[in-house]
């Protein structure tokens, strides 16, 4: 029975040692590799490719000249980490002919790294060298830059916008965050509401903006601190507004007041991110409004309106587009304008109750008068609730009283100008359901009777 021909010689490729590129990307880091503090060990392979026909021993060291040629050729700035924060586990790995693949590692006290500046990149420079001249070190493969990465932590909003409503008051939800996880400790990140006004004008002066500093106690963080568990990378964080210094602050809203909040500390071991230790909360009025494609759902009312006037010419189709709905659908003219019954005598006061899509802080309300019926309807109340129960909804009055009117009243069938007026509130809280109550009805109207044409809100 014939041997196979050992062909090594001819096919394949000289025998060399090297780090492995387990990842694909050692040529585009150029062999920087980065792994976290808080395992306290690293443990790499070193490989000898090719035809195996010789054996090497392999020399494993930090080589600082090593890490300064690659600074100069490469136009970095790594840093030696010093020597006594860490130590080989093996210096020396010898392969025979045979043998192709190794382990070497090292191993570290977090505190003694962790105390140094997190800032700056420090690196052990893991250089190979080879004893055997038949087996060199690969050019490419042969200098690892090993870093040990420290968690750094940041904070950051969910979004622009107020996402949580409890108990009336508004919460801006965000995380905080780390760079990298932590698998061996829970980190606690401290932070507050900072009222330092420099923060706003900073702001404004980067971003081209005009916000108005927060006054004392307008909004405080849900609790003063987070803890991110262990293996975890986020914890969720809370800002949440004071209805009350809103409402003595509503002027500020249109403008627009910033909050900043910032991270004051976190645990040992764990740095705070430059740049990153602020969020800042823009509160700032907008209008809400239904429109003709999404007019506000209407749960309560919707009989009161002249389609649904039992007294109505049935054959008139043109009544048919009088709805509720059109109370809070963002028109107000013509057959955009909500008529309550024009037959059937009504019955004060009206309730309507209605579905805005999402939880509202109303600064303010807005209330259309149509082209006709002006001054009519000018007695309101006006309550929020986050949650509808149908009779057994826990309702909280933000707004009663009379509107402005400037008296001049228009005749049913008589085209005047549309007129839109601010209608305050007397308390703010925050609901996504809204029911409107139009205490009675004005002398001006005719039999008892009037229109609107639409009502919505401003705020958060």
């Amino acid at each position: 029975m014939g041997a196979c021909t050992d062909e090594r010689n001819n096919f394949m490729v000289d025998d060399s040692v090297s780090f492995v590129d387990s990842d694909g990307t050692w040529a585009e880091n150029k062999g920087y590799v980065s792994t976290p503090v808080y395992n306290e060990k690293y443990e790499f392979p070193v490989v000898k490719n090719g035809k195996g026909l010789s054996g090497t021993t392999v020399r494993i060291e930090a080589s600082e000249s090593a890490l300064d040629a690659f600074n100069e050729a490469n136009g970095t700035n790594y840093e030696l980490l010093p020597s006594n924060c860490y130590q080989f586990t093996a210096t020396e790995l010898r392969f025979s002919e045979k043998e192709v693949r190794k382990f070497a590692g090292l191993t570290w006290k977090m505190s003694d790294v962790t105390a140094l500046d997190a800032y700056t990149d420090y690196v052990i420079p893991i250089q190979l060298t080879s004893s055997s001249n038949d087996v060199p070190v690969s050019e490419d493969r042969g200098l690892m830059l090993l870093h040990l990465e420290i968690a750094k932590v940041s904070m950051e909003l969910s979004t622009d916008e107020a996402t949580t409503v409890k108990n009336g008051t508004f919460i801006y939800n965000g995380n905080v965050k780390l760079s990298t996880t932590v698998p061996t400790m829970d980190v606690e990140v401290k932070y507050a509401v900072d009222t330092d006004a420099s923060l706003v004008d900073a702001y404004n002066k980067a971003n081209g903006t005009s916000y108005l500093a927060a006054p004392a106690g307008f909004a405080s963080t849900v609790a003063a601190s987070s803890v991110i568990a262990a293996g975890e990378s986020s914890a969720a964080f809370g800002c949440q507004l004071n209805p009350d210094k809103l409402l003595e602050n509503v002027d500020k809203l249109d403008a627009g007041v910033l909050i900043p909040v910032r991270i004051s500390a976190v645990s040992d071991g764990t740095v705070i991110t430059k740049g990153g230790d602020v969020v800042y909360i823009p509160v700032v009025n907008k209008e809400f409004r239904g429109t003709d494609a999404e007019p506000w759902t209407i749960l309560e009312g919707e009989e009161i309106c002249y389609a649904n006037d039992p007294g109505r010419d049935p054959n008139a189709a043109w009544i048919n587009g009088y709805v509720t709905s059109n109370l809070f659908n963002g028109a107000s003219t013509g057959g955009d304008s909500w008529i309550p019954w024009w037959v059937t005598p009504n019955t004060y006061p009206i309730t309507i109750v209605a579905d805005m899509g999402a939880a509202h802080l109303v600064s303010y309300f807005k209330i259309e008068d149509t082209t006709d019926s002006q001054g009519a309807y000018l007695d309101y109340e006006i309550y929020l609730a986050e949650e509808y129960n149908g009779d057994k909804t826990e309702w909280t009055l933000v707004a009663s009283g009379m509107r402005d009117w400037d008296g001049i009243y228009t005749p049913p069938g008589t085209v005047g100008v549309t007129k839109v007026y601010d209608y305050p509130v007397q308390k703010m809280a925050a609901g996504r359901y809204l029911k409107f109550v139009i205490v009675k009805c004005e002398p001006v109207a005719l039999q008892n009777r009037g229109k609107l044409g639409d009502v919505w809100g401003v705020g958060l």
